[in-house]
């Protein structure tokens, strides 16, 4: 038997072996060291359900009535409202029929946190040009109609944070945080850029249905406050169908070149059936340095149409290759998660805490240019990966993928375009097909580092790279087989 030190170099040799020979089975020094089923009780956290809390019910002012707002009927049959009218307190209208805001017509209630609540058992229409303004808008229907050219805006109009804030707190001009990292333009010479960011995202436990409001970014001043606000609330809940044709607004507010942007805030959408090609946005605002993006969710059974979704973060005038991170979209029927900063340059992440464990998700996407941090509580995925990425990096890091002995689950696949690097006993374990695919360059830097599965594809990379010692544990086993030889022979 060999020394202790060469038997973890033969460990070592059998991952490489595995690597060569894709029938050999995945090298584990017992069936449960890597099995997900097993993992930290796994099998409670796949299958427990998973009821995220709602949001509480917005506070009900005393009700309006049709005549109150200036219109023409009831709402308990049809109210036409046809003129504009602004309010100073939160306004609450209630009914049993439907509600119209004609053409041209503005409701608004401009100042942070202001809400306007509809919650009525008919028809709801915005029509064309026709505005709501409010820092929270809460709209619920049997059905809803957003015409081309109306807007529900509550840009800039986010009311007080809750405990948990986005706002930075130096006079720095950094942008606020929410779904996404707020920018900072400061140089930090003893960090990396992407470990230096303004204000820190919050809300992920209310991803499925978002109701938090943005997040103020910070100021250059310490006597005047330039940052840009954070945005507000939108809540549309449908019974049967709704028409965003319109637009939907929940930007955060800009800096200028002297206050950080703010952060987006929150949209939720939830209905059977959605239709138009409108815009919804809670995207951060511009700034010395650039607001995260906040939060949007669709939740309907039925998508007939492709609006523009926007949760991108906000540009930074200081470090134009800097954005603020994007936020984050959440397609509740398909399960899937979008970050995507629409091709804006940034070094801030978008922070990715831990997943639902009921409804499991199918999907998650890192598109143009966003950045995501994922710590070890995603290192567990139930089905395939799909991962491609331009640097990917393990540190102390494990990723099991469990394809739960489902012979028709799709190879898992990462993709790296220019570098792939495990250190300090990393692993990459599936317990069906993998493919790691890059153009550039595999490093396994030392003892304990690991890629296994059932079928395990390498391809594409210019070159693979392994500490010396696995190059050592090749030369033992060769020696062991040829002293073997020579003993067999001489007997």
């Amino acid at each position: 038997m060999p020394p202790p030190f060469f038997r973890r170099l033969t460990f070592l040799l059998t991952f490489h072996l595995t690597i060569l020979n894709p029938s050999f089975p995945p090298a584990s020094a017992s069936p449960s060291d890597f099995s997900i089923i097993d993992y930290d009780a796994a099998s409670d956290l796949f299958h427990r359900d998973y009821s995220p809390p709602t949001p509480p019910a917005p506070p009900h002012p005393p009700p309006l009535s049709c005549e109150d707002l200036k219109g023409i009927g009831s709402l308990n049959t049809t109210c036409q409202l046809n003129y504009s009218l602004n309010f100073t307190n939160d306004i609450y209208v209630p009914g049993d029929g439907n509600l119209f805001i004609l053409q041209g017509v503005v409701l608004a209630c401009p100042s942070s946190g202001c809400s306007i609540v509809v919650n009525i058992t008919g028809e709801f229409r915005l029509n064309p040009s026709a505005k709501i303004v409010a820092g929270s808008v809460y709209i619920e229907a049997g059905n809803a109609t957003l015409f081309t050219g109306s807007v529900i805006n509550s840009t800039a109009l986010g009311g007080e944070p809750s405990i948990i804030t986005g706002t930075p707190t130096e006079a720095q001009g950094a942008g606020g945080g929410y779904g996404g990292r707020g920018a900072s333009c400061v140089m930090d010479n003893k960090k990396l850029p992407e470990d230096v960011w303004g204000g820190d995202a919050y809300g992920w436990d209310w991803l499925m249905e978002p109701w938090s409001y943005g997040s103020k970014g910070g100021t250059t001043s310490k006597e005047d406050d330039y940052g840009g606000k954070g945005g507000g609330r939108i809540w549309i809940q449908v019974k049967d169908s709704v028409d965003v044709s319109g637009v939907l607004l929940a930007d955060g507010g800009d800096g200028g070149t002297k206050g950080g942007g703010g952060s987006g805030g929150s949209i939720y959408v939830k209905t059977r059936k959605m239709s138009g090609s409108g815009r919804i946005s809670a995207s951060g605002g511009n700034g010395f340095a650039g607001g995260g993006g906040g939060r949007v969710s669709v939740n309907a059974f039925s998508r007939h149409d492709d609006p523009t979704l926007l949760v991108h973060g906000g540009r930074s005038f200081g470090c134009p290759t800097n954005a603020g991170a994007a936020g984050t979209f959440y397609d509740a029927v398909p399960r899937r998660l979008m970050i995507n900063n629409q091709n804006m340059s940034t070094d801030t992440d978008t922070l990715l805490l831990a997943f639902p464990n009921q409804p499991l998700w199918t999907n998650v996407y890192i598109l143009n240019r966003a950045r995501a941090t994922v710590p070890l509580l995603w290192s567990r995925i139930y089905g395939a990966l799909r991962m491609s990425v331009k640097i990917y990096l393990m540190l102390n890091s494990k990723m099991l993928i469990n394809g739960d002995g489902d012979a028709i689950v799709a190879t898992s696949l990462l993709e790296a375009s220019n570098l792939v690097v495990l250190k300090g006993s990393s692993m990459i374990h599936s317990n069906a097909n993998l493919g790691v695919h890059g153009q550039g360059s595999l490093n396994l830097t030392g003892p304990g580092d690991l890629i296994e599965a059932q079928h395990l594809v390498l391809s594409l990379f210019y070159s693979i790279s392994v500490r010396i010692l696995i190059i050592i544990a090749f030369f033992w086993e060769a020696v062991t087989k040829l002293v073997s030889c020579v003993y067999s022979s001489m007997v």
